[in-house]
């Protein structure tokens, strides 16, 4: 979600970590074998790069990742981006991940711990790819260490429908060795079909000939969400919720950043407020004018909406339903 490059903030790898890296390709770490059973895989990811060879089992995955990796029963070793709460909850990106039982590299934009990485022994690295081919949270000062510690796997989520994004992880998972079709799994997804239907019908007879808008809030801004671009977002659009879509995004395609000046641009009858932490939420907002003026916000008819959902049947469940239930009220 290109919105928090915003906030990039500039990551220390240091001489050492550069150092360390270097003894370890001196050391062949590529070429040693992986701790797994002596299985074998091969996988091609969304930059078409090829992996094959004996089948990694310690992995490190990126939030959103590690989130839907885990939903398939696959367990990394570690993870990072923002996966906890200051007081040590889970965020709402971390999904199912217990996250008491991983290492954590780094929990915002910027952090990377590459001898903690490097001391875990990981054998692939899991992160999504928004834009330009680049790794979401793996700073760009330390890409070449990373890429010389461990072969990398980056899913390309940029405007991929949620169902397609689903089963990319799912296709990764089974070449992992994990069985995905548990009855968890096949529950799950059943569960989904469900709360899809009922959410589709409901778009249907409550949402005719009205207008939505995504937006997501901070002290500046109100940005106006481009439904292609986001998975989730546009997975209510092709079950029919009628989406605006702003006439100039200013964010890598992603978001049309208006001030607050101009917060009632887009007149529309039902608003979906970016739920993730560290933005403004409809209490925060109460106390901005042009926030308190849009016709939407007077009806009281705005709803919560998680803009990166882990990609899981379960979690697309839950928040459809969400989504449904405050639709018919």
């Amino acid at each position: 979600m290109p919105r928090r490059s915003l906030s990039r903030r500039g990551f220390l790898g240091g001489m050492a970590a550069l150092g360390l890296v270097g003894g370890l390709a001196a050391c062949g770490y590529r070429e040693e074998a992986p701790s797994g059973t002596g299985a074998t895989w091969t996988y091609t990811d969304d930059r078409g790069r090829v992996l094959d060879g004996p089948r990694p089992t310690r992995i490190v995955a990126q939030v959103t990742a590690a989130a839907a990796l885990w939903e398939f029963g696959v367990r990394p070793v570690g993870i990072f981006g923002p996966a906890t709460l200051p007081d040590g909850r889970p965020t709402s990106q971390a999904g199912a991940v217990d996250v008491a039982s991983v290492t954590s590299l780094g929990n915002v934009w910027g952090e990377f711990d590459f001898d903690a990485y490097v001391g875990l022994r990981p054998e692939l690295l899991v992160s999504v790819v928004y834009q330009n081919d680049e790794l979401w949270y793996v700073p760009a000062e330390q890409v070449d260490q990373v890429e010389r510690a461990a072969p990398t796997v980056g899913v390309n989520l940029a405007g991929v429908p949620m169902l397609d994004a689903i089963g990319e992880f799912a296709d990764l998972a089974a070449a992992l060795g994990a069985d995905v079709q548990t009855p968890a799994v096949t529950d799950a997804k059943a569960a989904f079909e469900r709360a899809d239907q009922e959410f589709a019908a409901v778009v249907r007879e409550r949402l005719s000939g009205q207008r939505v808008l995504v937006t997501s809030a901070t002290q500046d801004h109100l940005y106006v969400g481009e439904p292609n671009a986001f998975p989730s977002v546009k997975h209510l659009m092709q079950r029919g919720m009628p989406l605006v879509v702003p006439e100039q995004t200013t964010d890598s395609g992603y978001w049309e950043a208006l001030s607050w000046e101009n917060a009632g641009k887009y007149p529309v009858d039902v608003i979906l407020l970016d739920s993730r932490e560290g933005n403004l939420q409809a209490d925060d907002l109460a106390a901005f004018p042009t926030w308190a003026r849009l016709p939407a916000v007077r009806a009281g008819r705005v709803i919560s909406w998680n803009m990166e959902l882990p990609f899981s049947y379960r979690a697309l469940a839950t928040e459809l339903t969400h989504l449904t239930d405050h639709l018919r009220t």
